[in-house]
Order: C-alpha cells, then structure tokens, then sequence
C-alpha cells in the first residue's frame, strides 16, 4: 500500500509500508536510516530523493506517496518503417514536472529499445511527424500497450499526424510497449 500523497501520516503508516504492525514502535529516524528495510528508490517518491524535501527523510511530510514494494515499470520503444519516415520519443518526467530523459527511435528497429522508469513518475510520448522520406498520407499504426491496462493508444492514422501523448503514470511492474509503424 503506497503513503497517501496528502493529509496527515501516522508513524503506524509509515511502519505499515515496511511490513510491519501498525502498532509497533515506530521512529522516524530508524525508518529514514534503514533499520526496518532499506529505502526503496524504485518508488519516485521516497524519503531521501532530495525532491521537495523538508528535512531530508525526517519529516512526516517527506514520506508522502512512498511504497516500500514499488517495482520500477519496464518500457520498450520499438517502431517499424515501411513506406514513410517515423520517429518516436519517450520522454520521462519526475512525478513534479521536471523532465528527466527522452528516448528517441529513429529507423527501423526489430529490437525493443528498453528502460527503466520508477513509479510514480510520468511518461509522454511523441509520434512525429517531420516526414524526411516517403509519402506522408501513406498510414501509420501507432501503439501503446500497457501489460496492466491494456491499450493506452490503438490508432492508424496519417503518418504525417502528429500525435502526442502525454500524462501516462507508469505503475508498480508494468510494461509498457510503444509501437510505431508506418
């Protein structure tokens, strides 16, 4: 179970996420420092990320939204050309906006392009449009498939139809397949 992302933490909470009672004592400086488990970076949010942070993993308010299980989401970015020029980018943002990395898939590539994204943080991807090669009415299919939720994006449009999907929150072990065909 993840920290609520607002209103008020209990020690009995942050114990709950390590595996233990909710009733069994429980200090703040103990759960920073690893005494009931190591920190799980894995989640986005966790207490000693450094982001919006006020007191290092000491403060009740630095546990918001942590999940001691969390499991990094796994993406594969793989596109096919065929007839027309296709690019695709994933771009990683943390959980407050700030852009982390983009991947690009430029030509045709039979091997899925995989990283690593923590939960919690957000993923946008671009379908583009610059059309260097080819004719840009000829269609392109344009997926993204997620091994928890099914089709995010199922599309066969224009390959010159800029797409853009942003705001998907990657969830504790999901893959997500990005596919662009044109």
């Amino acid at each position: 179970m993840t920290i609520t992302l607002s209103g008020q933490i209990s020690s009995g909470n942050i114990s709950t996420e390590f595996g233990r009672a909710y009733s069994s004592y429980m200090s703040i400086w103990n759960a920073r420092n690893g005494r009931y488990g190591s920190i799980n970076s894995q989640s986005a949010r966790h207490p000693t990320n450094g982001i919006s942070k006020t007191n290092s993993g000491y403060a009740w308010s630095d546990w918001y939204g942590y999940q001691h299980n969390a499991r990094q989401a796994q993406i594969g970015l793989r596109q096919e050309e065929r007839f027309v020029d296709a690019d695709t980018r994933a771009w990683e943002f943390r959980y407050n906006g700030t852009a982390l990395s983009q991947n690009w898939q430029w030509g045709t590539t039979n091997l899925r392009a995989w990283f690593y994204i923590p939960i919690g943080n957000r993923l946008d991807v671009y379908f583009d449009n610059n059309i260097s090669w080819g004719a840009s009415w000829r269609p392109a299919t344009r997926q993204i498939y997620s091994s928890q939720r099914g089709y995010l994006l199922n599309v066969r449009e224009r390959a010159s139809t800029y797409r853009n999907v942003s705001g998907i929150m990657v969830q504790s072990s999901e893959i997500i397949t990005i596919y662009n065909q044109s």
